[in-house]
């Protein structure tokens, strides 16, 4: 029972201080005179992620490309962002495996790995 007491007075309070802010963002936002740039690069051991928005007055423009290496390839993702619309794209390349193959196989270096008969 007082568990149930101590959940609802909780909960009371939680929706008691959120209807606040709640009503703040009903309202009209103000007009924008002015244009934001953002610019974010970041690389790191495995990946990297290159971004950018355009906070305009027509609206919000941007793009950002991430990219990862995997033990067994690649992958590469994305977003360009239009005011009205969005595109995403996302490309995994699992190409680690045929990669490893194709070195051994050709060229100057090629050497015998396990299971080529050798």
């Amino acid at each position: 029972m007082k568990t149930m007491l101590s959940v609802a007075l909780i909960a009371g309070s939680l929706s008691i201080l959120a209807a606040p802010a709640l009503a703040e963002h009903n309202g009209q936002a103000p007009a924008r005179d002015s244009v934001d740039l953002n610019l974010d690069l970041k690389v790191g051991k495995d990946g990297f992620r290159l971004g950018g928005a355009l906070l305009g007055l027509e609206g919000l423009y941007g793009a950002w490309i991430n990219g990862a290496l995997r033990a067994e390839g690649f992958s590469v993702d994305g977003r360009i962002q239009h005011p009205e619309r969005a595109f995403n794209f996302k490309i995994n390349a699992d190409v680690g495996e045929w990669l490893s193959r194709s070195l051994r196989q050709s060229g100057p270096f090629a050497f015998p790995g396990p299971g080529d008969g050798s």
